[in-house]
């Protein structure tokens, strides 16, 4: 049996700067990975078949499911005859702008690639990825990382934030697809820098850089959203921002006690308070 955890991710900056020849929209954002929010995946062989176990209730029918079709996708690309047990502890929320979906979907690829003792690399399962999903690609390198053309073009970086990070989820499940559709104005590529919110190897989250250009059309649509990003700013956050397409909103904070403080405030909604743990030198804890 294999064990992989399949980490959560944030989008702190997300710009939207056009629409690609293809017909998805260019995007550039920089992404940070969440270790301490992940779902659990476990492999086990099977003679022949693909069977997916699950505690999720979502009930993704299984032709849409993209953990399956990973599944198949790498029997297929690789000539595999046999098949494998998936079962999914499902514990990042579902159509909250966290990856938790593609996140399964790069792990499932992994895991395979374990278990059926295939010899590969990053470029390609990435390339075989991003046929399912635009940001799977960033899942395979899971660490900090500019992201843009549709999703699948990597820069990773070196950053340092540790602080203490917020989410707020409001019980809104946004679609990627219908929030895309939302976007009626594109941001300027040339006056867009967000490594420039990297400062001597630190994250600068004050840096006017980290917008997200969803929250305007998103936040009129759903108002809630930008009353709890101004609640989340009011009490003591350095940043607050949607990630992603939301709907899940969240605040970094400098101070456990702080985020303490704030989680209680907004005990109306699902929350979760976590650390974020990135470093410029390299970690030795087993993220696999």
């Amino acid at each position: 049996m294999i064990t992989l955890y399949a980490h959560a991710k944030i989008n702190l900056g997300l710009r939207i700067i056009g629409t690609l020849p293809d017909g998805y929209h260019a995007i550039h954002s920089l992404f940070l990975p969440i270790y301490d929010l992940f779902d659990t995946l476990t492999f086990e062989n099977h003679d022949s078949d693909i069977i997916f176990i699950s505690n999720d209730d979502l009930n993704i029918p299984m032709e849409q499911n993209l953990i399956v079709q990973s599944a198949h996708l790498m029997r297929k690309h690789f000539g595999i005859q046999k098949g494998a047990i998936i079962h999914l502890d499902k514990l990042i929320p579902s159509g909250a702008g966290l990856g938790g979906g593609s996140s399964d979907a790069a792990t499932t690829c992994r895991g395979l690639a374990k278990l059926w003792e295939i010899t590969t690399d990053i470029p390609t399962l990435s390339e075989l990825g991003v046929s399912l999903g635009s940001d799977i690609p960033f899942f395979f390198h899971d660490s900090p990382a500019i992201v843009t053309g549709k999703g699948e073009i990597i820069t990773p970086i070196s950053c340092d934030l540790h602080a203490w990070l917020l989410f707020i989820f409001p019980g809104i499940h946004i679609n990627t697809g219908w929030a895309y559709s939302q976007i009626q104005e594109y941001s300027d590529y040339d006056t867009i820098n967000l490594k420039s919110a990297i400062q001597n190897g630190s994250i600068n989250l004050q840096s006017e850089e980290l917008v997200n250009d969803f929250e305007k059309p998103i936040h009129m649509i759903y108002p809630i959203l930008n009353d709890i990003k101004q609640q989340l700013i009011s009490l003591g956050a350095i940043v607050s921002l949607m990630s992603g397409s939301g709907s899940t909103m969240y605040g970094i904070f400098s101070e456990e006690s702080t985020a303490q403080y704030a989680k209680s405030a907004c005990r109306q909604f699902d929350t979760l308070l976590i650390p974020i743990r990135l470093s410029n030198t390299p970690n030795s804890e087993d993220r696999s």
